[in-house]
């Protein structure tokens, strides 16, 4: 077993504007889903600082309201996209510095990285539209890792209802938007017979 506790650290936080400058998501918008609840809540405007995965989020939201979805389809919909599309991001060349105090602790952390980026299959994200009352339980059959499957996602004419986000593209664009590399730090916690660390 390791003797690596890991600390992992969206420490590269943006402003409101660099999040805005990735997302498209203005300050005065991201003021207003703070207020819907959309957006974790800040004390001080001017310190609005956002993580990584929440500037993902406010990527792919925006990216929403562009296709007509609605702010109460938005929530649960959007964090999980987000969470696919943060561990895609992660996965990218130049997107993770590892500060670590020993060889071992920077590629204990380099593999959970490498873990959480592969560990997810999912490429695509579906969003029916119009919007159905039994979506939030059933969200989990929309997250596709291919398009094979799309026939299940047409109606019996063949018309496709819906809302497709890719989340290889949504993580390249963050990507090339961001200031990166993010920071992870890992420290090493130097246990003894008697367990104190």
């Amino acid at each position: 077993m390791s003797n690596n506790h890991i600390e992992y650290t969206d420490q590269a936080e943006f402003s409101a504007g660099e999040a805005a400058d990735i997302s498209g998501v203005n300050p005065v918008l991201q003021r207003h889903w703070r207020k819907r609840g959309l957006l974790p809540q800040i004390e001080g405007e001017r310190n609005a600082r956002f993580s990584i995965s929440e500037v993902v989020r406010m990527t792919i939201m925006q990216r929403l309201t562009e296709g007509g979805i609605s702010i109460k389809g938005l929530q649960a919909f959007s964090g999980l996209a987000a969470h696919h599309a943060t561990a895609k991001l992660m996965g990218l060349p130049g997107s993770v510095a590892i500060k670590a105090d020993s060889p071992e602790a920077e590629a204990e952390e380099r593999r959970r990285i490498e873990s959480w980026a592969t560990h997810s299959k999912v490429r695509y994200v579906f969003w029916p539209l119009p919007e159905r009352d039994d979506l939030e339980g059933r969200i989990a059959q929309y997250l596709r890792a291919d398009l094979s499957d799309l026939h299940e996602l047409v109606d019996q004419e063949g018309v496709f209802h819906g809302l497709l986000i890719d989340l290889e593209a949504v993580a390249k664009l963050v990507h090339s938007r961001a200031k990166l590399p993010l920071e992870t730090h890992v420290v090493t916690m130097h246990r003894v017979d008697s367990g104190a660390e």
